[in-house]
């Protein structure tokens, strides 16, 4: 893993910005944060017992991003630039998904805001971070086209799609 690489990276930054952001505010947000009209939509924690379905959530998710970190092994970065004499991995986690890491994300955050706040919130963190992982893979799928010849017929066999 080259981490001198991913510290230049921005869709690096952004994705740690992204989960302090949700980590650190949803929680905050309800308790102290009025949003006006939307405050009964979007910051109206649910019933305990509702907001409990987001553990489900948080643990495919983890469990989903781990997948994809087993199957990648040492070919794991977080930044989009593929590491120096990586392998292109079409098995495991990757037979399914182009990106299972990016989705077992989108999924942690969704399920955390589902805990903390209500399945709205959920959704529109969901929506959030669905939309930044998708630019991230998008980003990160331009250098695996230029370093993996296989890649382009890899895509035609699956999606891309984060969730």
């Amino acid at each position: 893993m080259d981490l001198g690489k991913a510290v230049r990276d921005p869709w690096v930054w952004g994705q740690l910005i992204l989960f302090l952001a949700v980590f650190a505010g949803v929680p905050l947000l309800s308790r102290f944060v009025n949003l006006g009209p939307a405050d009964d939509i979007l910051n109206r924690p649910d019933p305990a017992w509702l907001r409990l379905l987001g553990g489900p959530v948080v643990a495919f998710g983890v469990g989903f991003a781990w997948w994809g970190v087993r199957s990648l092994g040492p070919n794991l970065t977080p930044g989009t630039e593929p590491v120096k004499d990586a392998e292109l991995v079409t098995r495991g986690a990757y037979a399914h998904r182009r990106h299972p890491i990016y989705t077992g994300a989108v999924l942690i955050l969704a399920g955390y805001s589902w805990l903390w706040s209500n399945w709205r919130m959920a959704l529109l963190v969901a929506f959030l971070a669905d939309r930044y992982f998708e630019g991230k893979a998008a980003a990160e799928e331009r250098w695996l086209l230029e370093r993996f010849p296989l890649y382009r017929s890899y895509q035609q066999q699956v999606t891309r799609r984060v969730l």
